[in-house]
């Protein structure tokens, strides 16, 4: 699949109406290609092994199949399909294991859907997404093999924006450069700041200029 013709995505969730509502938000966003359902993770295998669907929104407690050991069958089966964990609440010792087992992101499901293409954008350019609301105080150490040091867990994307917000560029410039909305550039820059551990634009500025950005 080339990137403008959208990602094909696959929902899975025993909820008809989370499905249904996920769909309605994502349909008309350029970044989505086809939408596919499944209610439960045994069914999200058997279309995964048919499709060619490359991003899963998986919620965690399901019947039949549960999204932890959906996710860790999916990564062993297709470790290319990038799974986003989409969940009503996330503890620490949850997102430590599903970490553990290959999630690519994990987001609760009041996320606004800014943020929620920021993430899928983000997963399919082959980096790792923590949101500011699931992120683990010690996700530093949690970074996934391959991604060793911070500036390799930065997409192309996310060293753009930093490097657009050490230019002295507002939200609404840099959402002008990148043809953007505003909302996801300021959703990129939490992820951003969680991804790095820092807490605001000033150390932000720091971290570009050690890592010459």
């Amino acid at each position: 699949m080339r990137e403008e013709e959208g990602y094909n995505i696959l929902i899975v969730d025993d909820n008809r109406a989370i499905i249904e509502s996920f769909t309605a938000t994502l349909r008309n966003e350029k970044l989505i290609g086809s939408i596919q359902s499944a209610a439960n993770g045994e069914e999200a295998i058997e279309k995964l092994q048919r499709g060619d669907i490359e991003c899963v929104l998986m919620d965690l407690h399901m019947p039949v199949l549960d999204g932890y050991e959906a996710t860790r069958i999916i990564k062993k089966l297709k470790p290319n399909i990038k799974v986003l964990i989409i969940s009503m609440w996330l503890e620490e010792q949850e997102l430590a294991g599903l970490y553990g087992i290959g999630a690519d992101a994990c987001l609760l499901k009041d996320t606004k859907t800014t943020e929620l293409l920021a993430a899928i954008e983000t997963v399919m350019s082959g980096s790792f997404y923590s949101s500011a609301n699931t992120a683990l105080p010690y996700y530093k150490e949690q970074v996934p093999p391959g991604r060793s040091s911070e500036s390799a867990i930065l997409t192309a994307r996310e060293k753009e924006i930093i490097r657009c917000i050490a230019s002295n560029m507002g939200i609404q410039k840099i959402a002008e450069k990148l043809f953007l909305q505003p909302q996801t550039i300021d959703a990129y820059k939490k992820n951003i700041l969680a991804k790095l551990g820092l807490k605001n634009t000033a150390s932000l500025l720091k971290y570009a200029q050690q890592n010459n950005l």
